[in-house]
């Protein structure tokens, strides 16, 4: 087992340096006498067994810390990172959201993987703009209510808390300027839905273990030391008697639970250390991809704002005369056309009088053509983001193999000791062979198929695992990418359908005028 570790300046350089540094950059730093500490703008800290926030102010030019991964209990000792724009603090032992009052530039905040079911202490954090809180132990909906406050928030992640069970619509509805929830964007048919709010939903006690659980079940169930060797045992009763047999059989069996667990813990942490650098390719890719579709939903606002603006200023002098002429027909027209938030938010009926087929179509055109630009660079996006996948998938499964054939001969070797113990002696008839042996085997020719049998079990529970952990990773990576491609189809057909409709409906309405 790895013992605690204390942040020491010696600890946040060769991270830096590990990390965010290329090797020949890394080399010139390396060999600098006095080391400049203001040039680290971004720190990885994770898989430390860091046990306390220490140390940290040597490093106040901060944007983005990562602290995922450790044993950390408690919030404290940020004060003077007051430049700190991202903190991941992921999977450690946290209990309560604390100290973080004078990180007023913070705008991405990970907390999920801890132990936290009350969200308070974050009203400072005013530019917050994603917030993840999963696999945590929020039981009350009204905590999650507490975020609303929160003006720029745009990603949340819930999943994995008894308060969020069936209750996506709900909290959808709260959050109007939401755009993703739990990895999934929110479109305008399902803000349209009506809420379907569940009688127990603040006391909902009911464990969520979705499909975003996999990847911890695959790298990390039943693979930690001592687990993975019991794993090997469950229900051996025959193994555990072997085990018994003579001195030299118990000091190889010593020697082979050591062993075996040992190996456990190092896949344990490779394991770990993967699912680290999974996670923050995650977090790194929905970052850049919620900053680019909404760069772009800004640009198709402004376009329609921009039309908008050019048919006010057109109709300013004609609307006035006619609109006691049109008084009575807008209110039974505009209640016949479909209602399309997303685009029709900017506009009134009576701004489109001016308004021309041409010019309708051209600004159909126009929103498309931004959609398809969008959809196309999303879907690069998702293609680079897939490759990054598929070379990290590779560089695990090749760890695996050495590990898990190293298993192998742990117990080969066992196995040959326990069975030329057992082979003398039951070849041996002046051997007198132990009674709870004979009682248990019934003879003893059949202790030696016992060994057999053992040996041939825990060599194919190994097998089974490494098959699992296998199957398990690729089944996580080609979900996550066919999830990512599956959400961004839904996302371009939907704006694609609403510029339709909206366009459609104004050309009717249009059509309807010449009729008057």
């Amino acid at each position: 087992m790895n013992q605690s570790q204390v942040i020491s300046s010696e600890i946040i350089k060769k991270s830096y340096l590990k990390h965010e540094c290329s090797k020949e950059v890394a080399l010139i730093l390396s060999l600098e006498q006095e080391f400049d500490w203001l040039i680290i703008t971004k720190l990885n800290l994770s898989l430390l067994n860091i046990v306390h926030i220490v140390g940290l102010r040597l490093v106040t030019n901060l944007k983005c810390l990562t602290l995922s991964h450790n044993k950390i209990k408690k919030i404290e000792n940020l004060d003077y990172l007051m430049k700190l724009e991202e903190l991941n603090l992921s999977y450690n032992r946290i209990t309560t959201i604390e100290n973080l009052d004078h990180l007023i530039k913070l705008n991405v905040l990970n907390l999920s993987g801890n132990n936290i079911s009350e969200l308070k202490n974050l009203d400072n954090i005013s530019q917050l703009q994603a917030f993840y809180i999963s696999h945590n132990e929020i039981t009350d909906i009204n905590q999650i209510f507490y975020l609303k406050r929160f003006k720029y928030l745009q990603c949340i992640e819930l999943s994995n808390n008894p308060a969020t069970d069936n209750n996506r619509q709900l909290i959808v509805d709260q959050f109007p300027k939401l755009m993703y929830l739990d990895s999934k964007y929110i479109t305008a048919e399902e803000r349209s839905l009506p809420v379907e709010t569940n009688d127990e939903y603040s006391l909902a006690g009911s464990e969520v273990l979705g499909e975003s659980n996999i990847i911890h079940k695959a790298f990390l169930n039943e693979n930690d030391g001592i687990q993975f060797f019991n794993y090997l045992y469950y229900e051996d009763v025959d193994g555990e008697l072997l085990s018994k047999w003579n001195s030299t059989v118990k000091v190889a069996f010593k020697k082979y639970k050591k062993q075996i667990t040992d190996s456990a813990m190092e896949l344990f942490n490779t394991s770990l250390q993967k699912l680290t650098v999974r996670d923050e390719m995650f977090f790194k890719f929905k970052m850049s991809h919620n900053r680019f579709e909404r760069k772009l939903t800004y640009m198709s606002r402004d376009i329609i704002k921009e039309f908008e603006e050019i048919r006010r200023i057109r109709m300013s002098s004609s609307s006035k005369e006619q609109s006691s002429d049109f008084s009575s027909n807008e209110t039974s027209m505009i209640q016949d056309l479909d209602n399309v938030d997303s685009l029709k938010e900017h506009f009134s009926i009576d701004t489109f009088i001016a308004i021309s087929e041409f010019e309708i179509i051209a600004l159909k055109t126009k929103l498309h053509e931004k959609n398809i630009y969008m959809n196309k660079s999303i879907t690069d996006m998702i293609s680079k983001y897939a490759n990054f996948v598929e070379v990290e998938l590779k560089s695990f499964l090749e760890l695996l193999v050495p590990m898990f054939f190293n298993m192998r001969e742990i117990v080969s070797t066992y196995s040959e000791i326990l069975s030329e113990n057992i082979r003398l002696a039951v070849n041996n008839p002046i051997k007198v062979i132990p009674k709870e042996f004979i009682n248990h085997f019934g003879d003893r020719f059949s202790i030696n198929d016992a060994a057999v049998k053992m040996s041939d079990k825990h060599m194919e529970m190994i097998y089974k695992r490494e098959e699992r952990l296998s199957s398990d990773a690729k089944k996580w990576a080609e979900q996550s990418i066919e999830d990512l491609r599956n959400s961004e189809k839904q996302r371009f057909w939907m704006v694609f359908e609403e510029i339709t409709k909206y366009c459609d409906n104004v050309t009717i309405w249009l059509e309807s005028l010449k009729h008057l």
